[in-house]
């Protein structure tokens, strides 16, 4: 299959390196319109076409009408050096499209709506909250009482939001959205209502409980479940906020597996109008080849079970979907991985008719159904996770409508917008 570092092929026809205005020529080569492709390109293509890239000036993106595109620059090593230019954009079928790129003074940048945000709040309910790019959770952390902003790092888009327990349950949770404004730096906070409640900006669909929730991770070893959960240090770590995508870093050590005490992390990466985030998930300490497993809640399934099936030739997809919310509605949730880095599928054991055996603080893995995919010592595994809810958009309560959300993602993905540096 192909292999794109984030789904984008960029070609570098290196012309004159002093021209100061390079222009991009992006091509969409599927033959279906698509919204809000992500378009990637590195540092060091833009500094062959321009030479020394100024420091003083701000880097923008402008289409034939001379309007700004909405973009930003990421310093994914944190060394103080931009790595990447974002942006996305909307292409129609077999589309070509020119836009130009311009260095500008400070004071005439832009202001771009943010459609992306990562959240850590430090604090209380009682006292506030207040946001922090880096944290460590404390050793043995059950989440009571309550340290962090809705106990969570917290994630979001236009569409949907996210947070992930930061504390020994590490399990993940899902938020349904109404309004397309960031609203995870108020949830959780005295000022707003219960999250559980349907509101004007949404409210928490997903009963998690002893489950990994949506996307939640373990190691699968000798037919047992191994939670990434209770670890010696769990550390939260933000790489980039931006208006078109937000990454941050999740890292573990002293995750005991069977005895051994191996490293994690897990970095997440969620872009503007999609309904997935992206999972790059690196174990070390792993001396075979292993099985990731990914979970998803299946507690609230009535009607229907969870199902599989091929996305395209590059990825498969398992999925749910039922009225499964927490708001007695419809709730599509999917993971899409590599084809050829799927192992198997599983329950783990169903327990909503008696209680979990534990506590917070070690918590067996239930209700749960999981995909493995392969893991090598020290090596990214990618897959994503998707959550489509009927009340943001009524074409989610058909299955069929799901299932084609995750199928021309996957083609997306596959094909990725051509780049071509002038």
């Amino acid at each position: 299959m192909k292999h794109y570092y984030y789904a984008i092929a960029v070609i570098a026809t290196m012309l004159q390196a002093c021209s100061s205005s390079p222009s991009l020529e992006l091509k969409n080569e599927m033959s279906q319109a698509r919204k809000d492709a992500p378009v990637v390109i590195k540092r060091e293509v833009i500094k062959k076409n321009v030479g020394d890239i100024p420091t003083d000036k701000v880097l923008v993106v402008i289409d034939q009408k001379g309007d700004y595109i909405p973009s930003q620059v990421d310093d994914l090593d944190r060394d103080g050096e931009w790595d990447e230019l974002v942006f996305v954009c909307d292409m129609a079928a077999k589309e070509l499209k020119n836009v130009k790129l311009n260095f500008i003074d400070p004071k005439e940048a832009p202001i771009y709506t943010v459609r992306t945000n990562v959240r850590l709040g430090v604090g209380s309910i009682e006292e506030g909250f207040e946001g922090t790019d880096h944290a460590i959770s404390p050793k043995g952390y059950t989440g009571v009482p309550v340290r962090f902003q809705a106990e969570s790092v917290s994630w979001e888009n236009d569409i949907m939001a996210f947070r992930n327990y930061f504390d020994c349950r590490n399990a993940k949770d899902l938020f349904g959205k109404l309004s397309p404004e960031m609203v995870m730096n108020k949830v959780g906070t005295k000022d707003v209502g219960s999250y559980h409640d349907l509101s004007d900006w949404g409210m928490d669909v997903l009963h998690v409980g002893p489950s990994l929730g949506a996307g939640g991770l373990a190691l699968f070893h000798q037919d047992s479940l191994y939670r990434l959960g209770n670890v010696e240090s769990f550390e939260f770590q933000l790489v980039s906020r931006g208006p078109i995508r937000s990454i941050f870093e999740l890292n573990f050590d002293g995750w005991n597996v069977d005895g051994k005490q191996l490293k994690a992390q897990e970095k997440i990466t969620v872009w503007a109008g999609k309904y997935w985030f992206q999972s790059d998930v690196t174990v070390t300490g792993l001396e075979n080849e292993a099985e990731l497993a990914i979970g998803i809640v299946t507690s609230y399934l009535k009607d229907n079970k969870p199902f599989k099936f091929v996305a395209n030739s590059d990825y498969t997809a398992v999925a749910t979907h039922d009225v499964q919310s927490m708001n007695n509605d419809y709730l599509g949730m999917g993971i899409l991985l590599p084809a050829d880095s799927k192992m198997r599928t599983g329950d783990a054991p169903l327990l909503s008719k008696k209680r979990v055996k534990g506590s917070r603080y070690n918590m067996p893995v239930g209700e749960t159904h999981f995909v493995t995919q392969k893991i090598k010592n020290n090596q990214s595994a990618r897959h994503y996770f998707f959550a489509a809810w009927e009340v943001e958009n009524k074409d989610w309560s058909k299955q069929t409508n799901f299932e084609g959300l995750m199928k021309s993602q996957s083609e997306e993905l596959s094909l990725p917008i051509r780049v071509t540096v002038k």
